[in-house]
């Protein structure tokens, strides 16, 4: 089992004071709610009045005992039980009895016994005995021979039941009473509840009333301790847990490495600071990129400055010098005269060529710094279809090679609400321009290295599609330039924007990577991928105006034309800036592809 960290014991510690606290608080006013509740229940006056009480009960139940006991001696001393209890009649006696149940409710039955226990006469009341509802006192009374009776003839004398009970010839009742029950079950529940009540306050008012809520506060203490660490654990965890890959993650980052991410999930600030983390770390890999993108850049500008001074410098010597041979040679040799003018207009092609392609390290050595202005990138883009339709229109008039929008099938997809962006109109024309142009020659190439031509043989035929898309996504817009041409290999798709990487024959490969300048100083990317068309995808993603990257763009865009030298700076709209963005603007239309 892990440990517990600091944060994770400071949180569960802060849960359990926080708990314990109340818990505590109530403690202590229980007890004293209990204490003074257990000193009023145990007043003495309590078990006076209960003892009084008790006693009530308990006269009434000797009452009704003693009503019992008179009624039945009053019944054995009357005149007609004593002269029909010795007269030997059965009959009589039956009858005197019946009398007696009938004047006496509470009678359930009467005997009449010798003195040994021998039934003389009985009567019963006609119902039996509820033991549910009723309580039953047997009562035997002696009874005396009323004055002048007959006795009738004495049996044989037998043992008496009872010393002192009969002796001889005498008669003895046995009355059997019954009484609701529901008053004698009164008293003993009050006599159960009065020695309940007196136990407890003798032997058990402080073990019932201290220690057994004592005990029940300490197990509910005991049960919030425990609870409260449990809750504390787990709300801790998970935010210690966080806390902790988002400290693993910035071990790497300290170490150069930013392509990695937390991916906190959860919608509490925890969360959210994992998801700025992963942000910063998305701009800054993405500012480091752009960085050592345009630190390549200069290093290649300075060497495309220094290759174009050193190769514009011999050419026109070597060409002036081949054309003194050419115009001095006065000789009759038609073989070397013949040799004279293939050396001089091979040296003349290629001086052309090298000019050519000086001119393009020159371009591509002052390419200037964006000025971006705010402007709506929609609207630029449904401009920039309308000048495409007009020069495919005369391209496929004139039906020349160099007219390649003439030969492709151009078309916008451009949303009808507005994309406010900050943009160098002119640059990002020129940067768009670059990649429909490479897509229409990637086509036209295609086309010619098909058998017999293919399409590029067929006057009026067209090469194939581009397509020119945009939307907006987050915080940013999309460009998409879609084509059904060959394609870039995935080979060389992390490489196509470098400096001099090239797959034309032709190429000087400058011309993506002019592309890429462009849209790093908008402060945008650009990716190469797999068209849905079947060719290739050139995605542009400008960031939207206002958000934080086209602040950084805006003013990256302002040190830099803070360090440069501006048109007017450099001596009106005829400056060296002036010139590169001119001659920018017919050097970069070289393809990488």
């Amino acid at each position: 089992m892990r440990i517990p960290g600091r944060t994770e014991r400071r949180v569960v510690a802060a849960i359990l004071v926080t708990a314990l606290i109340p818990l505590v608080a109530s403690i202590v006013v229980a007890r004293t709610v209990i204490a003074r509740v257990s000193a009023t229940a145990f007043q003495p006056e309590f078990g006076v009045h209960l003892d009084r009480a008790l006693g009530v009960y308990a006269e009434l139940a000797a009452a009704i005992k003693q009503g019992m006991r008179s009624e039945a001696e009053a019944i054995a001393a009357a005149d007609p039980l004593r002269r029909s209890a010795f007269a030997g009649d059965a009959e009589l006696l039956g009858g005197v009895l019946a009398h007696l149940i009938v004047a006496h409710p509470a009678l359930v039955s009467l005997r009449v016994e010798r003195c040994g226990g021998e039934l003389v006469g009985a009567r019963e009341r006609g119902r039996p005995v509820d033991p549910a509802r009723e309580k039953t006192l047997t009562v035997r009374k002696a009874i005396e021979r009323a004055p002048g009776s007959t006795a009738e003839p004495a049996p044989p004398a037998e043992p008496a039941a009872e010393a002192g009970d009969c002796e001889g010839d005498a008669r003895a009742l046995v009355a059997t009473f019954a009484a609701p029950s529901a008053r004698f079950d009164e008293l003993e529940s009050a006599q159960a509840f009065a020695q309940a009540y007196r136990a407890l306050e003798r032997e058990h008012r402080k073990e019932y009333v201290d220690e057994s809520y004592g005990d029940a506060f300490a197990a509910l203490l005991g049960a919030t301790i425990v609870l409260a660490v449990l809750a504390g654990v787990l709300v801790a965890r998970p935010v210690v847990d966080r806390v902790a890959r988002l400290a693993a993650a910035m071990r790497p980052v300290a170490e150069g490495d930013l392509s990695v991410r937390v991916a906190l999930k959860g919608d509490d600030e925890v969360a959210d600071l994992g998801r700025a983390f992963d942000r910063m770390l998305e701009e800054l890999e993405g500012s480091r990129a752009r960085i050592e993108f345009l630190k390549r850049m200069g290093e290649w500008q300075k060497m495309a400055r220094h290759l174009a001074h050193e190769i514009k410098n011999p050419l026109t010597p070597i060409q002036l010098a081949v054309e003194e041979c050419h115009r001095r040679y006065a000789g009759s040799d038609p073989a070397y005269q013949r040799l004279l003018q293939t050396t001089l207009e091979v040296v003349e092609e290629e001086i052309g060529t090298l000019r050519r392609l000086v001119g393009e390290f020159s371009n591509f050595a002052r390419l200037p710094q964006a000025e971006l202005e705010p402007a709506d990138l929609a609207e630029f883009l449904r401009e920039q279809g309308e000048r495409f339709a007009a020069v495919e229109e005369a391209g496929r008039e004139h039906a020349s090679d160099e007219a390649l929008l003439g030969g492709v099938d151009l078309e916008f997809d451009v949303p009808a609400g507005p994309m406010p962006a900050a943009l160098d109109r002119e640059m990002l024309r020129r940067a768009l321009g670059n990649i429909v142009r490479n897509a229409a020659q990637a086509l036209r190439d295609a086309q010619r290295a098909a058998p017999g031509g293919g399409a590029a043989a067929r006057p009026g035929a067209l090469w194939g599609r581009v397509r020119v898309s945009a939307r907006s996504e987050g915080q940013s817009h999309l460009i998409a330039i879609d084509d059904d041409g060959p394609g870039i290999d995935p080979a060389v798709r992390d490489s196509v924007f470098d400096p001099y990487v090239t797959t034309r024959y032709d190429g000087t490969g400058l011309g993506l990577s002019i592309v890429k300048k462009i849209v790093v100083d908008h402060g945008g990317t650009i990716d190469v991928l797999e068209s849905p068309l079947g060719g290739a995808r050139f995605v542009v993603r400008l960031p939207r105006a206002g958000t934080p990257a086209a602040r950084a763009a805006q003013r990256a865009e302002g040190e830099g034309g803070a360090r440069s030298t501006s048109p007017r700076a450099a001596g009106g709209p005829g400056g060296p800036a002036a010139l590169g963005r001119e001659a920018f603007s017919e050097g970069d239309r070289e393809d990488a592809r």
